[in-house]
């Protein structure tokens, strides 16, 4: 994947909210236009999701999340990211109560969605955030996470079944791809002692919540259909960027 040179200006401002608060809200539109996304990649992106497959390893028997897994490296002051050899997926018990100490293979990316233009460039945008704040380019270890979490009358969808919780990696960032006949979903954000910060809807495409992992905490509300009759879901990217010394 090859990076594109972003507005150093943009950059600087969206790097200052992240700084300032440790947590920063960014809208789909003013996303949309820093990275020149056109309505139709928009839609194109958003299709990946219907690819998704469900998650066997709930340890709370939910039925109601579907994802894909993949990592990459970024080099400092290098032009580009590569992906890196698939393997599974592992989170400390410290950091996820729920799925903490178990090794998860999940399907990994498909080709197609590595190579949108649309995550390339939001992924380069991200890099050259992280680095403003870090105030040096970075080596780092880019993990993605495609979540579609379902909700009907027989099952509430948990977009966090884990609870409040942090991800063990340096910056974590949601981004909102589509949301569909549910209420709920709504992100909390609370300090690194659970002392509460904020509370945000993502509600639009490409609407982003980004953190900084090793000073906040997050969790997202349940969620229900509104329609009965027809299918309820919502569809993140959940994108970790991990400080490689």
């Amino acid at each position: 994947m090859h990076f594109l040179e972003n507005d150093k200006k943009v950059v600087a401002e969206l790097a200052g909210s992240l700084s300032n608060k440790n947590y920063s809200f960014v809208s789909g539109g003013q996303i949309a236009k820093i990275v020149d996304a056109k309505e139709k990649e928009v839609f194109e992106f958003k299709r990946h999701w219907d690819y998704l497959v469900r998650d066997r390893y709930m340890a709370d028997g939910g039925q109601y999340r579907y994802r894909r897994y993949g990592q990459f490296s970024k080099l400092a002051n290098k032009n580009f990211l590569f992906k890196l050899p698939h393997e599974a997926y592992v989170q400390s018990s410290d950091v996820n109560s729920l799925n903490g100490d178990v090794e998860r293979n999940f399907e990994p990316l498909q080709d197609d969605f590595i190579n949108c233009p649309l995550l390339v460039n939001i992924l380069i945008l991200l890099a050259d955030i992280y680095d403003a704040v870090e105030k040096e380019s970075r080596n780092w270890n880019v993990r993605l996470h495609p979540y579609r979490i379902i909700a009907n009358e027989l099952e509430t969808g948990q977009p966090t079944p884990e609870g409040l919780h942090r991800d063990g990696v340096t910056f974590i960032a949601s981004l909102m791809v589509c949301r569909h006949n549910i209420s709920g979903g709504t992100t909390k954000i609370t300090d690194q002692n659970k002392i509460f910060l904020e509370e945000v809807l993502l509600s639009e495409s490409l609407d982003i919540v980004m953190a900084d992992d090793e000073k906040t905490m997050h969790q997202v509300s349940s969620i229900k259909p509104i329609d009965l009759e027809d299918v309820a879901y919502r569809d993140v990217l959940v994108i970790a960027f991990k400080r490689e010394e």
